[in-house]
């Protein structure tokens, strides 16, 4: 079962949407109205799910959302009620995973969860293939740099550079990453060629 913490200060929303969390498979873990007090009942029990309304004591509602996105715990959704609505393009702008207009109906919410979910999924994936690109090109950046070294230092050309690097790399049993680290700070230097 999945676990929630509501940060809802409408006593109305907070039961309908725990009937419908029922459906989804979720427990409600806590139910606040301060954001405050819910920031740290998010980082202490790490939920799979948030589900918050507008107003917020404390805290207010756009800050206690920024700090959850930015934290990539889990995904939030925003429930707006009638008079809060001028607030979406505010939730929208704060990368809220989902948005639900109150009055509630069960099935637009099942579906806002799942939306949140796949979201969230999706965010994270797209986080991690960024991150690799990033060291991937950090790691070819670091092989160009101690292949200019080789070239200058003792006359290689670029392929014999390359070459003796992969070389080095299989014999060693070390990445060309470190290969390269090790060309560029001068622990490592190949036979010059005769």
């Amino acid at each position: 079962m999945k676990r929630v913490i509501l940060v809802l200060n409408k006593e109305q929303i907070k039961q309908e949407i725990k009937s419908i969390l029922a459906l989804a498979d979720y427990q409600v873990l806590a139910t606040v109205s301060n954001g405050m007090e819910a920031l740290r009942l998010v980082h202490r029990l790490e939920p799979d799910l948030i589900i918050m309304n507008w107003s917020l004591q404390e805290l207010g509602a756009q800050d206690f959302l920024q700090s959850l996105i930015d934290s990539r715990i889990c995904p939030v959704i925003v429930i707006l009620t009638v008079n809060e609505q001028h607030q979406l393009d505010t939730v929208i702008k704060s990368d809220a995973h989902q948005v639900v207009l109150y009055p509630l109906r069960a099935m637009d919410m099942l579906a806002a969860i799942l939306t949140a979910e796949h979201r969230f999924r999706r965010d994270n994936e797209q986080i991690a293939r960024y991150h690799r690109l990033e060291e991937e090109l950090k790691t070819r950046k670091l092989i160009y740099q101690a292949v200019l070294y080789l070239i200058q230092h003792h006359a290689f050309d670029e392929q014999t550079a390359y070459t003796s690097m992969r070389q080095q790399a299989m014999t060693t049993r070390k990445s060309m990453r470190a290969i390269a680290q090790a060309v560029i700070t001068g622990q490592w230097q190949p036979e010059s060629e005769s």
